[in-house]
This record gives structure tokens, C-alpha cells and sequence, in this order.
């Protein structure tokens, strides 16, 4: 369990932050990001907010009136580096090496992970990070360091919550998840709002890239596993890795199928974007641990070395059916 109290006091020591996300940010990587800066200025200080990768177009709303940084500052000595939804350094992709040894905090709710912060914070039993923040700004409220969430904060801890959960329906949700998004609805969070950007608007390269995305599906095991290969001639007419986000969910709704996988082409020659989703027992984060990655039972990432997506593929659908 988190010691919030001393998370918030840790929270209070950085004057001059930067919040760091994960590459390929998500949902609940935004929302967390931009509830901590939030946070960090309630308290008096100065935060900046980046990720490896930009923020999808999908889900760019969640940003509020805060701005991504497009590159490092020079002078990082300058900062205190807070992680917030990351696993493992490597989630940090392209500013990992720049970033190496700084990391004063992480706040990360996954069930695997590779430490490497100097303090470390992480609840696995957390439906989100979005819910660890949110906690986080209850105990700001009790010890009467601040006297309110902010708008954007609040917006932003529903929009991670109800993303990581897929709209309270995966199996991670409890009665707490519930009861944290009911008192956001109080604090009057949007959520009809939120909900319908995050999960019932698709732009036309959404469209276009999930038609192809679907042309590709094929079936392993018997049907058992599903898997969808985006190489890089796909990114096509404008089309880039992020727009194939929703592939997982294509593969994962097949009937019949207990665990999803998708492999993308990456700017990175030979590196190859999976992610892996299960319905049933099989720990898909010790499959992406293989791969240097980690995430959840259910939900998990890496990235796999191969000569193609559909290599690169093959290669973690082998390690699955070791398990399946």
C-alpha cells in the first residue's frame, strides 16, 4: 500500500518538475501526467509535462490548458524527473538515455515492473494510476494543502480511470474505482462528456487505420489467440503508429478469442511496438517481460526486435501458446 502521506510530502519537494509518461501515452498516462502538474503547482511549484511519443489526437482533450514539451530541457540538473504510469525505464523510450539515474519519483499502479526511481510508488491494486492520484489529491484536501481539484484535474482523473478501465467494464474495477469516479461526478466532472471523446468519437484516419487493421486480423491456437500485424508501408496517406491504436480491441473482440496481440513498426528500424491483451488466466505481463516489457494480468506491452510486424508477431504469439 502507498504511504500517501509521505507521497504528498515528496510531491511538495519539487519546485521545478518535469512529469514524464510513457511512450505510446494512453488515457491514464495523459490523465495522471496533467493531474500531478496540477497538483505540483497547487503546492507552489513549477511543472512541465512530456512523453516519448505525442499525445494522440484522441485524447489530446484530457491536456486541458497544459502543454506537452516537444524535447528535453538542456539543463535537466535543474529538475526534479516525476515518472507517472511507467512500468520500467524502457517505457521511456527515446528519452530513456537522457533521462537515465534522475528519476526522483514513479507513481505506477502495475503488477510488473522494473524499479528506478529513487523513491518508488505503486499500488498493483489500483484500477489506474489515475485512482493513486486521485487518492493523492484527497490527502492534499485532508491536510488542507490545497483547497480544491482544479478543473482540469478532475477532468483529466476521470478521463485516466475511466480509460484504463475501458469505461468500468474490465475485470480490474472495484467498488473503491466506482466510488472515486462517483466523487469526481460530485466534484461535477463531465463524465457524459469525457466518455463519449474517449470512447464514441473516431476521426477518418481512426476509421481508415482500424479498416486495415481488420484486414490483417488472423487466429493462432485454434482460434484462441487473435493477432493483427501493422507493418511500415501501412502507414499510408497520412497514417501513423498512434492511429492504429485501436487495433488490440479489434483482434480481443473476435469470438473466441482468450488473448489478443498487435505488432507495430516503429520510427525505430528493426523495434516493434506489441501489445497484448487476455479474457481469460493467461498473465500476458509475463509475456511482455520476456520481451523487456511488463504491464497487468490482462493488459501489457513491449517491445520485440524482428526483421518485420509480422515477425514480430510470430515471436510473441510463440511465447503465448508456451502458456495458453
Amino acid at each position: 500500500m502507498i504511504d500517501y502521506s509521505l507521497l504528498l510530502e515528496k510531491i511538495a519537494e519539487c519546485k521545478n518538475a518535469i512529469v514524464v509518461g510513457h511512450s505510446h501515452p494512453d488515457g491514464d498516462c495523459v490523465g495522471s501526467a496533467v493531474a500531478l502538474a496540477c497538483l505540483i503547482e497547487d503546492l507552489g511549484g513549477k511543472a512541465q509535462i512530456i512523453f516519448p511519443e505525442a499525445v494522440p489526437e484522441r485524447i489530446k482533450f484530457l491536456l486541458g490548458e497544459k502543454n506537452e514539451l516537444s524535447e528535453l530541457p538542456s539543463n535537466l540538473d535543474a529538475y526534479e524527473i516525476v515518472c507517472v504510469d511507467i512500468a520500467s525505464a524502457n517505457q521511456q523510450a527515446a528519452i530513456k538515455d537522457a533521462l537515465s539515474g534522475r528519476s526522483f519519483l514513479r507513481i505506477d499502479h502495475h503488477d510488473i515492473g522494473i524499479p528506478f526511481a529513487k523513491s518508488e510508488f505503486v499500488d498493483p491494486t489500483a484500477a489506474a494510476t489515475g485512482e493513486i492520484m486521485y487518492e493523492l489529491y484527497e490527502e492534499a484536501l485532508g491536510a488542507k494543502k490545497i483547497d480544491k481539484i482544479r478543473d482540469t484535474a478532475r477532468n483529466a482523473l476521470y478521463g485516466a480511470i475511466c480509460s484504463d478501465t475501458g469505461c468500468f467494464k474490465y475485470p480490474s474495477v472495484t467498488p473503491k474505482t466506482h466510488r472515486i469516479a462517483a466523487r469526481l461526478i460530485e466534484y461535477g466532472a463531465p463524465t457524459a462528456d469525457i466518455s463519449r471523446l474517449l470512447f464514441d468519437t473516431k476521426d477518418a484516419k481512426l476509421l481508415r487505420a482500424e479498416s486495415i487493421a481488420q484486414s490483417k486480423l488472423c487466429t493462432f491456437a485454434g482460434g484462441r489467440i487473435g493477432g493483427i500485424a501493422i507493418e511500415e508501408s501501412d502507414y499510408k496517406d497520412g497514417l501513423t503508429i498512434s492511429d492504429f491504436e485501436t487495433a488490440i480491441d479489434i483482434a480481443r473482440s473476435l469470438r473466441g478469442v482468450m488473448c489478443a496481440v498487435t505488432s507495430k513498426a516503429t520510427v525505430t528500424k528493426g523495434a516493434f511496438r506489441v501489445s497484448l491483451r487476455s479474457s481469460d488466466d493467461t498473465d500476458v505481463s509475463k509475456i511482455a517481460a520476456i520481451f523487456g516489457g511488463g504491464g497487468h494480468i490482462r493488459a501489457a506491452g513491449c517491445t520485440v526486435e524482428a526483421a518485420s510486424a509480422k515477425e514480430a508477431l510470430e515471436k510473441t504469439v510463440k511465447e503465448i501458446e508456451k502458456v495458453i
